[in-house]
């Protein structure tokens, strides 16, 4: 099995990532009120137009199977394949600990550095604008990529190590540029990891493993409630370093696994 070109990202991941990144924008430029007002007339906006979509099609045959027996298949079929276990961790693990920095980003841009709604914005911003870069360089590079297995997860632990540059950031200057490249990082290996799963999954199953795939990404919120709690417990600098430090042990933990490394065929061929 090959790793293809990139696919579209899901759309859940980029409404995550670019709307807090857009709304940063409008709060820097216009301050936080219209920032969030306009954010909402786009919400209401796309509410609109989403009540006048029609989906038509014939339904798919059903297999006869119930929904927990479909559950424990397509859990079955991940535990009995190391390779796609270890893109759905990846996946966990950024839900749970790389993205959980966003909550702690106000106490960021007002705490640490001071800057208010306007640093906010900008550090909100940044993230969105990486994530762009790193979609259009994949788009153009993936092709020439010879071993996509090893880049995706060198690129995942230098998403730990860049989060863990950034809880220490003294100020707006370092960490600016330091969520451009998490939002470069991030964008780069998750988008392979989604194009694999989306290709390689047999068609049976695609739909299930998919599904355990977005189940990471609804964990957000309790990777929020985590750093939460670590930045109450010592301070949000911590918090973020234990999230980065857990993304690249969890990253290099794999790159050096021998169990992992007899299956990597199925990700370089």
């Amino acid at each position: 099995m090959g790793l293809p070109g990139p696919s579209v990202p899901d759309l859940w991941y980029w409404a995550n990532v670019l709307r807090p990144s857009l709304t940063g924008i409008l709060i820097a430029a216009f301050g936080g009120a219209v920032g969030f007002g306009m954010a909402a007339v786009a919400s209401c906006t796309a509410l609109m137009l989403y009540s006048r979509l029609r989906v038509r099609g014939d339904p798919r045959a059903h297999d006869g199977q119930r929904v927990i027996a479909q559950l424990a298949e397509g859990l079955s079929f991940v535990g009995h394949n190391f390779v796609f276990a270890s893109l759905i961790g990846l996946a966990l693990f950024n839900a749970l600990f790389a993205m959980s920095y966003i909550t702690l980003l106000p106490i960021y841009a007002d705490r640490y550095f001071e800057a208010g709604s306007t640093g906010y914005g900008l550090l909100s911003a940044a993230h969105g604008a990486g994530a762009l870069a790193g979609t259009l360089t994949l788009a153009t590079i993936a092709h020439r990529i010879l071993r996509p297995g090893t880049v995706l997860l060198v690129a995942a632990a230098f998403l730990g190590l860049e989060l863990m540059v950034f809880s220490r950031a003294p100020g707006l200057w370092l960490a600016l540029p330091m969520l451009l490249l998490v939002g470069f990082s991030n964008t780069f290996y998750l988008t392979q990891v989604n194009t694999f799963l989306q290709q390689e999954v047999p068609d049976q199953l695609r739909g299930r493993v998919m599904s355990l795939y977005s189940l990471c990404w609804n964990l957000l919120p309790l990777g929020g409630l985590l750093a939460g709690v670590l930045a109450a417990a010592v301070d949000a600098r911590f918090a973020v370093l234990v999230g980065g430090a857990m993304v690249a042990a969890n990253a290099l933990l794999l790159l050096t696994s021998r169990r992992l490394r007899a299956q990597r065929r199925s990700l370089n061929q």
